[in-house]
């Protein structure tokens, strides 16, 4: 019969709890002012993020969202002049709305603020005021491609409108490569062919936009009578 094996010994150390709390308290001791520093600085911190978010960020974006909703509406009707400056409604004693001047300049950090910064620069060159508007185009970053592309298209009008022709071309450029779609894309496309055959008066440029527009965006082309342009650079 096989000898059996004595069990192993498990050799546990005593551990001592009085040392353990002297170090810690030396230790606790030695750097409190960099712990009690560090937890100050935490509950700034948290606390002051749900200061932000729950008293003051969201609020602040709700009341910007709300205070925009007029000046949208006499945009979408091309009331450019009001939906830029605000102005008292009628019938209503001391009652007015924001503008979007108003919302950039009390919630220019908000949502609602940079959308009224992109929308008054649209109302600026509607209203003929390119220099203006380029201050807010300019500044009227979008995470929306669609947006941004369209921006960039306002701009290359504006520099054009304003004579600089070379930035005007590059804003075009900029606005047809962004985000290519079946929507905007073609809009831009037509408008650099005319900048091309107009402006520079290079009619080999313009025709291979157009024809651009033929081959990858066919419906808009037909839509926006592509084959006139084509035929009147020089093309078939």
């Amino acid at each position: 019969m096989a000898q059996e094996k004595e069990p192993t010994k498990v050799v546990i150390e005593e551990f001592d709890i009085d040392n353990f709390r002297q170090q810690a308290l030396g230790t606790f001791e030695k750097y409190k002012n960099l712990i009690y520093g560090g937890l100050l600085a935490l509950i700034v911190v948290v606390g002051g993020l749900y200061f932000y978010f729950n008293m003051y960020s969201g609020p602040r974006e709700k009341t910007a969202q709300e205070s925009i909703f007029k000046a949208e509406y006499y945009f979408s009707i091309d009331s450019f002049q009001l939906a830029l400056s605000g102005r008292e409604l009628p019938g209503q004693v001391d009652a007015s709305f924001m503008g979007f001047l108003d919302i950039i300049a009390q919630y220019g950090g908000t949502a609602a603020g940079k959308r009224a910064t992109y929308y008054a620069g649209i109302c600026l060159v509607r209203l003929g005021k390119f220099d203006e508007a380029l201050k807010y185009l300019e500044k009227s970053g979008t995470a929306d491609p669609l947006l941004q592309a369209n921006t960039y298209g306002l701009i290359g009008d504006c520099k054009a409108e304003l004579g600089d022709m070379d930035a005007a071309e590059k804003f075009y450029i900029k606005a047809t490569t962004t985000y290519p779609n079946a929507a905007m894309t073609p809009v831009h496309l037509r408008k650099l062919g005319l900048f091309y055959s107009d402006v520079r008066e290079n009619n080999e440029k313009a025709l291979a936009t157009f024809e651009s527009i033929r081959k990858d965006y066919p419906k808009a082309a037909q839509e926006m009578g592509i084959d006139k342009d084509i035929v009147r650079v020089g093309g078939k």
